[in-house]
């Protein structure tokens, strides 16, 4: 088997920090749009419902990964997310409730919400989330998990302030947004630790997070494209 150059880890993170910054991915048309435009109410409402469905998957999947991460320290970042997820103790600040809020604004009950199908790249996304973090190597699955976080800090933020044009949304119906404009930045702070103790030990280590960070844009960027062409499917209100 061929041997993995090993890079210092601080230099190998931040290699991939630049990857994510400047891959595609990151600077999707469906973020222009919806910082750009003024969307319809059907647009919101394909918005909210697929997003709301994505989040709910990867929530459900998370505490996979934690089940198959073997170290404790690495462990324990993993576990300060899913404690922030439920909301630090708090019910009614669980996220997916927050999040919720936001999704009933458009949708009349439970019911109508779970007759909408998933996208094709949202049920994707959720089956190989799932299946990796719950099956794949631990470091490649903590690959994909990086890549995730680290993504979701600008998309966070450009979703709550493309929401803060409408005048109809309250800060009620968007503090899921509000909220992860600044907890996704800390929660990509949190996975630094796992990424630099994986990242030291060996350059197969390294070769096998670049794998899952790959694996993370490929994953968000066929979500993004069913998006764009879902949500602008109708003409938009400009």
């Amino acid at each position: 088997m061929e041997t993995v150059e090993l890079m210092p880890a601080a230099t190998f993170l931040q290699e991939m920090k630049t990857k994510l910054d400047h891959d595609p991915v990151s600077h999707h048309i469906l973020f222009t749009k919806m910082a750009g435009r003024r969307l319809s109410g059907t647009q919101l409402k394909r918005f909210a419902v697929q997003w709301y469905k994505t989040a709910r998957d990867h929530k459900l999947a998370f505490p996979a990964i934690i089940l198959n991460t073997p170290v404790d320290d690495v462990r324990f970042e993993l576990i300060e997310i899913l404690d922030d997820e439920y909301g630090h103790g708090d019910r009614e600040k669980i996220h997916a409730k927050l999040l919720y809020r936001f999704v009933k604004v458009f949708f009349d009950s439970d019911e109508e919400v779970e007759r909408v199908p998933k996208l094709p790249a949202v049920t994707n996304f959720g089956r190989e989330v799932m299946d990796i973090w719950k099956n794949g190597h631990p470091v490649y699955a903590f690959g994909l998990h990086f890549s995730l976080e680290y993504l979701a800090k600008d998309l966070h933020a450009t979703y709550s302030d493309a929401l803060a044009k409408y005048e109809f949304l309250s800060e009620f119906h968007r503090e899921y947004f509000l909220y992860h404009k600044v907890a996704e930045q800390q929660h990509a702070d949190y996975s630094e630790y796992g990424f630099l103790y994986y990242s030291k030990l060996s350059g197969e280590n390294q070769r096998l997070l670049e794998e899952g960070i790959e694996k993370g844009i490929q994953l968000l960027m066929d979500l993004w494209n069913d998006f764009d062409a879902h949500i602008f499917e109708e003409p938009a209100v400009i």
